[in-house]
């Protein structure tokens, strides 16, 4: 009987990405992901007492610790930051890439949950990331404003990949690409 009930979950979660994911968290209705999952509203609102919970339950299998990520980055011994990325960073990121729809609902769709400062969330990490390895490698001292920009491009670029997400090779091929570019500029393509 458990495994019946946990596979009824994961149609319902199921269901919820695919909902939340062409809509949002404000325009989802309980009724039409029950109805995609096959089951009755009142058994969804038995596992899941309501939206929100649902919600909390789609995103919370997304793998979004981008401090500790940044922490892994930042005590790797190698030469240049891109070797620092691609030994420590690179594979969490696309742990989270091959949670795409999941990742596009909590940055993009999460308006008016707990979840809704996401996307600002991973733009301070970064910041602070870029902060403090900017603080330990370059001679100069840069604007703050710098660190923000630089941040919320990365931020967004790794969403463009999640938004259009096709498959994992491409993923790792763009991620790679972005990396290059944010380390060593365009001109290194």
């Amino acid at each position: 009987m458990q495994v019946l009930k946990e596979e009824v979950r994961e149609r319902i979660l199921d269901a919820a990405v695919q909902v939340f994911y062409e809509k949002d968290f404000r325009s989802a209705k309980m009724q039409d992901i029950a109805r995609l999952a096959d089951v009755s509203a009142s058994l969804l609102y038995s596992y899941f007492e309501n939206k929100e919970k649902l919600f909390e339950g789609v995103v919370s299998s997304v793998p979004f610790d981008f401090d500790r990520i940044a922490r892994e980055e930042e005590s790797v011994l190698a030469d240049t930051p891109s070797e620092r990325f691609r030994i420590a960073a690179e594979g969490p990121l696309l742990d989270m890439l091959a949670h795409h729809k999941r990742l596009v609902i909590l940055v993009d769709k999460s308006r008016g949950t707990a979840y809704e400062h996401a996307k600002d969330d991973f733009v301070e990490s970064i910041e602070r990331h870029i902060r403090r390895m900017v603080n330990k490698h370059a001679p100069l001292r840069y604007p703050d404003l710098l660190a923000h920009v630089l941040a919320s491009n990365f931020v967004e670029s790794l969403m463009e990949v999640a938004r259009h997400y096709s498959n994992e090779d491409e993923a790792r091929d763009m991620l790679a690409l972005i990396a290059q570019c944010y380390y060593e500029g365009v001109n290194s393509l």
